[in-house]
């Protein structure tokens, strides 16, 4: 017998819906990481962003690995979840407020623990290093890292919606777009665009200084995180 959630959400449909997400949005990042360096398109580059699409090549495999870990943990873990925290859809105030907790819990918990790979000698050293090899990223260097960081850093969300206590599916779908979205963009090496526009934004320009001085910028979603906790500078 099939088990089904309320609305006829079953554990396959959103297992499904969920890693079939993270694919596809992240096979765009791919094709986007080699458009990016075609002179047709009229791209505003941030400056002294010098990208190596040789290099780019060689980060691939574990960029597969921890996509593929991505499409089948994530999609794990919320049906896990589910049978606790999935409500049926109600209300489009409910789900921006749901989704804007769930961001803002995720980054605070990234700001943390990405400050903790840089703050930690033996963690960047045997660990994050490895993402900051991608001193010049392209967008789909921001799934090049190590696969233990990887899957740590997978938690942020599942904090936000446990703290929330029931949130909609949507909310979760709607999450993963503007995450995996956020992580291409800033990882990119373009100048802003959409993102200068909101306040305390993490924009691109942020996100390039982290990637070559280490020592600023430590969240990714909010700029007011590092604004807080002193790790901010001006690009």
């Amino acid at each position: 017998m099939m088990l089904l959630m309320e609305e006829n959400y079953s554990y396959f449909f959103m297992a499904s819906t969920i890693g079939g997400l993270c694919l596809a949005l992240n096979l765009y990042g791919l094709i986007f990481s080699r458009l990016i360096i075609v002179d047709f398109f009229p791209f505003k580059f941030i400056k002294n962003h010098n990208y190596n699409f040789l290099k780019f090549k060689k980060h691939l495999p574990l960029i597969i690995i921890n996509l593929l870990i991505m499409c089948f943990l994530f999609p794990l873990g919320i049906i896990a979840i589910s049978d606790f925290v999935i409500v049926p859809f109600d209300k489009f105030q409910i789900l921006l407020f749901q989704i804007i907790v769930i961001l803002i819990f995720d980054d605070f918990y990234f700001y943390w623990f990405h400050r903790l790979m840089h703050s930690n000698k033996y963690f960047f050293e045997k660990v994050h290093i490895i993402h900051h090899k991608a001193s010049n990223p392209f967008p789909a260097d921001y799934l090049y890292e190590h696969p233990v960081e990887w899957i740590i850093g997978l938690l942020g969300p599942f904090i936000g919606i446990l703290i929330i206590g029931e949130v909609y599916f949507e909310t979760i779908v709607l999450y993963l777009i503007i995450r995996i979205l956020h992580e291409l963009d800033i990882h990119s090496g373009l100048k802003s665009s959409i993102y200068r526009y909101f306040p305390f934004a993490g924009v691109n320009e942020y996100h390039a200084l982290h990637h070559k001085h280490h020592v600023k910028h430590f969240a990714s979603l909010f700029s007011f995180w590092d604004i807080i906790f002193k790790t901010h500078s001006k690009y």
